[in-house]
Order: structure tokens, then sequence, then C-alpha cells
């Protein structure tokens, strides 16, 4: 068997089967579109034991390059993300926020805990769930990007640290195919514009160089009542081909804003579907407005201060990084890849509270609220009568009487998200047909950040620009000013530091022409240092806020509605604040051993069984228990969280036709907090599942691809409510799948992306359920020459109302429930030129 060197020590390097041709980096074109239909096997470079084919590897490996996604008709990276078998990706936070996981791993929150996203073979940031920062939040698909790949199982959790699920890898483009491409794209039935560009080639024979980037500007998919979605990014690098490897320099600069899109009023039809409510359709509008877009609030350390809800997610990176990858000796291979990157930003946008009613008539919001209502002496309000009325925008001044939600504002400042990541390897061909890779990962993670007077507003239920709301006693007493119902609910600080360290090793033997083995263990361990200040939900001080010198309802720090402090200001001054030292020490050992038969040179079995583990960052402050007075962790708690797969494989690879099957049995344990409910999770999650990936070139012009994963959950155990063992987790299919039919000709092209879902359980309590369905993805490309092409591509065609998540577990039909839905139909037309 013919050996192959690694293109990443941290990686699989798979040979290419394109009948002498190599993966093509640029765009498609007629010609590149009719020689896509022979791709059966693609190079592969993400977390995966090296020296074996794609064919050849005991691990579920996929690839797709800009043609695969231009037909999944994205409007996030996350979306990008879809049509990878096994992987969920929940994108109906908009441009950022999503919720990602794989093979039944739970997700009991936000982010990707148990799956790393990579930009070029090493982590965006080290914790996938950060509390507001995601890492999808950092991370921009565009023209830069060659091709995204992703492995699923537990090899990745001893090629990578904190994924014991898998890696998605987005890998650039490097130059070495010359030409350039530039493009734009509007919204058809949205407001949005967007350029893209790419250019690279040779400087010398040796010195290739590629630069790429976007800008955009608009409203977004949503309608807001301004432009969210505005900023964009440029990536460079720079190779030097030497006689024995190469080195080659990243450099990335991203600054770009996303509106996001927090839980919001969503009408509960019943049996599984859901819809608009009256005046706010949630798939295709928000609740932000352009009559709150300016907040007066305080930072963490009680500083008056401004705040624009109009930022969004708001995204900053600047990195620089240099991969150098050299045969130093005969058989002996040297990888060290190294990126410095300045992240910071914020996320704030509107979440729809359930104090002091739920979304709904306005006039349960005045009772509820003069309801056990004092003001700062302990006196009753007059709650014979309350007047509700138009703070600002059309109107202002009069009556209201319709629909009305509490607008919590999430408002968090990204300080510092800063990284520092070098992984350093040397791997070793021996003659006897061993391969061994030997390697030292370190990685300095930082997180500041700062949850600073989170403020309470009550709005109209308005999806076309909301207005704040006034609303009095009997007296004239204001327990509502100017929309303002609490100036300051939150204030916490976080600075924290984390370093990992992680020795690593693997070995592979070729026992045979068709028997492979391999084995690999990591050993991680992460020390914690830093301190978290909370002035959560007491202690207020009395302020006056709109400068009149009167301390009023709102002001005082006595004052309450319906029993709760809701005057004044949190501690100003960190008066009360509470004090948590981080100072600990936590490891983990991963391992994995895996295997493959070669039956004939198109027919593969494998099997895996890996252990890997993910240490828990920033969320474990949240929870009692698991820190000491001094920083330490307490004797319950390990520091990290673990997840045991096995797994056995079936592969069948020819140019006409490609069939992967995986049956996967996988036990992961979860330590998790959720900011909207203050719950707390100490779970262990049994799953097991099927993921079948195909391609089928069924003509010279009609090709078939596409996925389906099975998957059987279950919560087997939970330390704080037992109740829920045996329940199925939330938002957990049987079955979800991604099916794309294309026609292809020398002139233009049409599909569909099918992607759909059984149904599933929006909360862990197993009452209410989104119904199965199917989103249908549209698009055609023409080439108007070699050079030229229009496309349009359209999401969810048929515009499906289908929500990923919701705040309540039960409600009845024809109630309001806390929801995000995905985004309703939208269309988007682009323009694309290519040039030498």
């Amino acid at each position: 068997m013919k050996k192959h060197h690694t293109l990443n020590a941290l990686t699989l390097a798979v040979c290419t089967a394109l009948s002498g041709t190599a993966f093509a980096q640029e765009s498609a074109t007629p010609e590149t579109e009719a020689k896509s239909k022979e791709k059966f096997e693609q190079i592969v470079v993400t977390a995966a034991p090296g020296g074996a084919t794609m064919q050849e590897a005991s691990v579920s490996v996929s690839a797709f390059d800009e043609e695969d996604i231009l037909k999944l008709a994205p409007r996030s990276t996350a979306e990008v993300f879809r049509a990878l078998p096994g992987i969920r990706a929940e994108s109906s936070g908009g441009g950022g926020n999503a919720n990602i996981t794989i093979r039944g791993i739970p997700l009991a929150t936000g982010g990707s805990k148990f799956l790393q996203l990579h930009e070029d073979g090493l982590p965006v940031l080290e914790y996938g769930d950060i509390n507001f920062g995601n890492a999808d939040n950092f991370l921009r698909y565009d023209w830069s990007v060659a091709n995204v790949e992703a492995v699923r199982g537990g090899s990745a959790s001893t090629f990578a640290s904190n994924s014991p699920g898998g890696v998605i890898n987005m890998i650039s483009n490097t130059g070495e195919v010359g030409g350039g491409a530039i493009g734009t794209s509007f919204g058809v039935d949205y407001e949005e514009f967007r350029l893209d560009f790419r250019y690279g080639g040779e400087i010398t024979d040796d010195l290739f160089y590629h630069i790429a980037g976007f800008a955009r500007g608009g409203e977004g998919p949503r309608e807001t009542g301004y432009n969210g979605d505005q900023g964009g990014q440029v990536k460079f690098n720079i190779t030097k081909m030497l006689d024995n490897g190469h080195i080659r320099f990243h450099y990335k600069n991203l600054d770009d804003k996303v509106s996001t899109y927090l839980p919001s009023p969503v009408l509960v039809k019943g049996d599984g579907e859901y819809g608009p409510v009256p005046g706010y359709d949630a798939s295709s509008q928000a609740l932000n407005s352009a009559y709150n877009t300016n907040i007066s609030t305080f930072d963490s350390f009680g500083n008056p201060e401004n705040r624009d809800v109009r930022d969004g997610i708001e995204s900053k990176v600047s990195s620089f990084g240099v991969e150098v990858d050299l045969e130093v000796a005969e058989n002996l291979f040297l990888l060290n890849k190294f990126r410095i990157s300045d992240i910071s930003g914020g996320f704030i946008a509107p979440f729809t509270d359930g104090f002091p009613a739920g979304p709904g008539d306005v006039a349960n919001f005045a009772s509820a609220l003069c309801s056990g209502a004092t003001d700062g002496d302990g006196n009753a309000l007059n709650c014979d009568s309350t007047t509700v009325t138009l703070a600002n925008g059309p109107g202002a001044g009069e009556v209201y009487t319709g629909q009305a939600f509490t607008n919590l504002q999430f408002d968090t400042r990204i300080n510092d998200l800063g990284n520092m990541i070098n992984d350093f390897s040397l791997r070793k061909e021996f003659d006897n047909g061993i391969d061994l890779t030997v390697g030292y990962y370190y990685s300095n993670q930082d997180i500041a950040t700062s949850w600073s007077s989170w403020q309470t507003f009550i709005q109209t239920l308005d999806g076309d620009n909301s207005q704040l709301l006034t609303i009095t006693d009997g007296d004239g007493v204001e327990l509502v000013s100017n929309g303002l119902l609490s100036p300051s609910f939150l204030s916490w600080e976080w600075d924290l530091n984390y370093v990992t360290k992680a020795p690593y090793m693997n070995i592979g033997f070729e026992l045979s022409d068709n028997i492979l083995i391999d084995a690999s263990v990591r050993h991680d361990t992460t020390e914690a240092s830093g301190e978290l200040i909370s002035s959560c939900c007491g202690g207020n001080t009395d302020f006056d806020l709109n400068g009149n010198g009167v301390i009023e309802q709102i002001e005082d720090a006595s004052a309450t509605n319906s029993g709760f402090i809701r005057g004044g200001v949190i501690n100003l001054n960190r008066a009360g604040a509470a004090s948590q030292i981080v100072d600990y020490s936590a490891n983990n050992t991963s391992y994995s051993i895996g295997g493959s038969y070669l039956l004939t040179d198109s027919q593969t079995f494998f099997a895996r069984y890996s252990k890997g583990g993910r240490a828990i960052a920033d969320r474990l402050l949240q929870i009692g228990g698991t820190l000491n007075a001094d920083g330490s962790l307490t004797s319950t708690t390990s520091g990290y969280d673990t997840t045991k797969q096995f797994e056995i494989g079936y592969k069948y690879g020819t140019k006409d036709l490609m069939v992967n099957a995986t049956l996967f049995d996988t036990v992961t344990e979860d330590t998790q907090a959720e900011v909207t409910s203050g719950l707390t999770f100490m779970r262990e999650y049994e799953a097991t599942g099927l993921e079948l990936e195909g391609r089928w070139n069924a003509t010279d012009n009609f090709v078939m691809s596409g996925n389906l994963t099975w998957t059987d959950a279950e919560i087997s155990d939970d330390v704080n409510n037992p109740a829920l063992v045996g329940n199925t987790p939330r938002r957990q299919a049987d079955w979800i799948w991604t099916i794309t039919p294309e026609y292809v000709t020398d002139t233009w092209s049409v599909g569909a992306s099918l992607q759909g879902s059984t149904e599933y359980f929006v909360q862990d309590n197993n009452d209410l359920k989104q119904d199965g369905y199917t989103l249908v993805n549209l698009f055609a490309t023409y080439w108007v020459n070699d050079q030229f092409s229009v496309s349009l591509n359209m999401n969810n065609a048929t515009d499906e109302f289908i929500i990923t998540e919701s705040e309540e577990g039960s409600a009845a039909v024809g109630s309001y429930v806390r929801a995000r839905p995905l985004n309703g139909r939208t269309t988007v037309l682009s323009l694309k030129y290519m040039f030498d």
C-alpha cells in the first residue's frame, strides 16, 4: 500500500482519486460542474490519524467546497454546516449565536460545547459555548474558504483539545490555483447588499499568495427598523515553498455586526405547529426597533454610559498565524501551527421576559405590575385604575390598549476573548509500516466580559418598530417610565484566563495490505485563574435617572412591583457585590483506538472506540457547589465533561456512487448553566444512531447527494431533576436529513436542497413539541460565458414557520410562548465574474 505524507500532523492526509485531477479550489464553471460528478474522494485534513486515504481511514469524514455550499443557500456560517451528516446546526439566532452539536450529544444551552470550530486547523476559540461568545460569532464564511471539512467521532478528541464530538474545519485557499473573482449579491425580498472578492496566484515559482474577503450592509433577513448587518472581513496568506516543505503566514481582520434574534412571542397552534402572533411574525420580523436603539445604562462599575442596540453581535478579530510544514530528515516531518488573535466585541439584543406577565394584552401587564406594588416608604399604590400610553413614536402620549411584551435587554460587552494557540508535532514513517506522531498543544484563552445593568422595558408587541410604553397607577405614579421598567437588573464582571497544555501521541500500523490499526492518546491540563464579581439580583441603590432631583418609584431602591425589587440601580460602586476567585487545575486523558479492513478497493469496514473530554470553562462559575472560596475545585467537581463513543462503519466509493454508513453509540456527561432560566444541569445522556451519506451520479447531467441520520437519545441520569430520566433531550429529533438533487448542463444548473427533521420536543419535560418539517432551498446558476455567471437561491422557499427552541416546555393552544423560529423565505440574486 502506498504511504502518504500528512498535510497536518494534527490531522488526516487523504489522497484524492479524481482521475488525476487535483481538488479544485476555484468556484464552479460549466467544466468544473461536470468534473464535480467524478469526485468520490477528496483531500481531508482535519482531526484524524495520518497516512490513510478517505476510503481507508477508520473515521467518519465529510468535505464540501464552494459549489456545494452555494446549493445550501446559507444565510449564516452555521447554515453552511447543515449539510454535514449527524450535525444539528440551529441557525435561528441570525448571523451568529447558533447552536451546533453532533450525534445525539446534548445541546442543553447554546453554542458548540462538544464540537470544535476550526479555521485552518486551529480553534477559533478554545471553548465553543462561552457565555455570549459562541465560536460562530467570530467565524465568517466567504470566498477565502477553499473547502469545509468535518470529522465526526472520537478520533477528534485526541487530535484536538476540547472536541470529543468532532471538528469542523474551514480551510483557506492558498493561491496555488491562480486567478480571482468578484461578485455582488442582493436580497430580493429583504434589504442587504454584499460584495465578495478573492485573488491569488504566483509571485515567483515558489511563492504564492491569496487575499479574499467581503463587505456588506443592510437590515438582514428580518425587519429590525435599521441596518443591523454591517461590516466585513479580509483574509490574506502567503506561502513559501521549500525543497522540503513550506512556510505560510496568515492574517485575518474581521469587523462585523449582525442582528441576533433571541426568543420572542410565538403563537401555539397545536399539534406541534406554531405561527405568528397578531401584529408580529417572529420568522420575518424582530423585536428590535428604531424607537429603542440608544440606551442610557451603567457599566458594571456603576458608571453611566450609552449603548447602541444596533451593534447587535459585534465581532472584532485581528489574528496572525504561521504554519511550518517540513521534512526535517528522511521520513521525519515537523509541523507547527501558531496563531495569536485579538478578539473583542459585544452582544446586545431584546429578549422576551416573562415578568410581570407573558407576552399578550397590555392590561395584564398593568394589573400585574400594580398589584402588590409599594413606594419607597412601603405604601401600597392606587391600583383601582391604571393607564398605559405610548411613550414615543407615532401617537406618543395616546392611550394604548393592544399587545405588549417585556424586553429584557441582553447587554454584554466582550472585552477580551483573545487567545494564543500553538500546535507542534513530529511524525515519523518507519520502513516496517509503523507511523508515529508525537505532539504538544498550548492554548492561552482569555474570557473577559461585562454583563452590566441589563435593563427591562415594556413595549408594544409590534414587528414594525415597537414603541415604548408608560404605565401609571390611579394617582399618576409611574410604574413604567418611558418604557423603562427596571433601570438595572443584572451586573456581572468576568475576568478569567484558561491555559491548556496537551501532549499527545498517535501510532498507526499496517498489519497487512488491507488491515490498518491506529491508537492515540492525549492528556489535557487546564489551568484556570481569575475572578467573577456578581452584583446580581439585589442590593439596589437609589439613583436619579431623569435628573429631576426627585427619587421616583422606579428610581427608589425600596420600591417594589409585584413583590419584586425593581426600583433603583443595582449595586452602584460595587456595594454588596460578591466575588468568586478562580484558581484551579483540572486534567483529562483522552484515548482512541480504531481500525479498518479494506475488503476491496471500493469497500471498507471500520470500527473505533474513544473517550474524550471537554473542559468546563466560564459556565462552571454559574453552578453552585463547584468552587471553594479560594477558587479551587470542590471534591465533587472534576472540571471536565466526558464523552465515550463506539462507532462501526462501512464505506463504498466509486466515481459514480458513494455510500457511507456509520452506526454509533455515545454516552455523554454534561454540566451546564442556562442564563435565561437560571437552571443548572448535571446529567448523563445516551444516544444510539446511524449516519448515512451518499452521492449518486445518475446520468451525465443528474446528480443526487445527501445524508440521513437516525438518533435514539435519552437523558440517562440527572442529579438535579431525576424525573427527567428516560426523557428525550430537548430539540433532538429521531431523523434529520439533507437531500440535494441537481441537474447540470454546459451553461446552467438547477436544483434543490431539502433539509428536514421529524418531530422533536422543545424542552426536556417532553410536553411541547415541534412537528416534523422539510425546508426547501432552491438554487440555479446561468453561465453567460466561462467567466460571468448569474445565480439565484431561495432559502425556505415554502415559508415554513419552524421553531428550534422555546423557553416554555408546556403551553395551551392559542397561547404565546417565547421561542426562536428559523428565518422565513428569503431570496438572493448573485452576480459573479471570474478572471485570471
